[in-house]
């Protein structure tokens, strides 16, 4: 208990952190931007105007805000203090008060959320390899949602070719597969450390399926480089755009949908 504490304080230190730099950051990587569409095309097939959603690691709210300029309600949450406090000055920045509320929450605090009956339920980005316990997670989001309601999560993959072909050509064996490790790696952000694990689709899946079954499961990042590969990118541009046109004709195709930087997964409550 006292390892998970701890392991829980310094997520929060690194989100902290990296909370007045996270746009910023992101607007410099033509790769994140990118996949960020990809993940707001996907909201606006499952979700329509005058739905309820509840985000999940809301970050700086910038899904959110997305998605209330489609008529879509949001509830943020995140363990971040610093995180709340930009997603707020966003919102009152764009005038969003009616679509867009944000609240200090972190996984396993959601079941005390007093809103029910959400239309769906999103998480971008990662923000779920920060716990590898999902037990209490699970059975809080089936409570919140709606019977039917989607559960959209985008997972880092435990399987990345690109990672293992990039740390490979620079004989840095420790690392090729440093995403297999049960136990988790060490990941910089801002100032911070935070504890990441990775997941297959189907691992994933397993842990909330008491309550979801898989409607869909999409690629991330399959044939195009993961962000922190951002210079091969510029140096490539015209190929890796021709990846990126790849990766959107056969996100949803097995078996490429299974394997890439991340995956998307869309859960259905039973």
């Amino acid at each position: 208990m006292v390892f998970l504490q701890n392991t829980l304080h310094h997520t929060k230190q690194a989100f902290d952190s990296a909370a007045s730099i996270y746009d910023r950051e992101e607007r410099r990587n033509e790769i994140l931007i990118w996949m960020r569409g990809i993940v707001h095309g996907i909201y606006l097939q499952n979700f329509k105007s005058g739905d309820k959603l509840l985000e999940l690691n809301a970050g700086t709210g910038t899904d959110a805000l997305f998605l209330s300029r489609h008529g879509i309600h949001v509830l943020t949450t995140d363990m971040s203090e610093n995180m709340v406090g930009t997603v707020r000055e966003k919102v009152r920045k764009h005038k969003a008060e009616k679509f867009v509320s944000a609240k200090l929450c972190p996984f396993d605090e959601i079941g005390e959320i007093e809103e029910n009956n959400f239309d769906g339920v999103v998480s971008n980005f990662g923000g779920l390899n920060c716990i590898n316990e999902f037990k209490k997670l699970t059975d809080d989001l089936s409570a919140k949602l709606k019977k039917g309601g989607k559960f959209i999560a985008v997972v880092m993959n435990r399987y990345c070719p690109w990672e293992i072909f990039y740390y490979s050509t620079r004989f840095d064996f420790k690392n090729v597969f440093r995403r297999s490790k049960e136990e988790g790696i060490d990941a910089v952000l801002g100032s911070g450390i935070v504890r990441t694990y990775y997941f297959t689709p189907a691992q994933f899946a397993g842990y909330f399926e008491k309550h979801f079954k898989v409607r869909k499961i999409y690629t991330l990042g399959l044939f195009t480089p993961p962000p922190f590969l951002i210079g091969i990118y510029r140096r490539f541009k015209p190929l890796v755009e021709l990846f990126m046109k790849t990766d959107k004709l056969l996100k949803g195709i097995f078996p490429f949908n299974r394997a890439g930087d991340h995956f998307i997964i869309i859960l259905e409550k039973y």
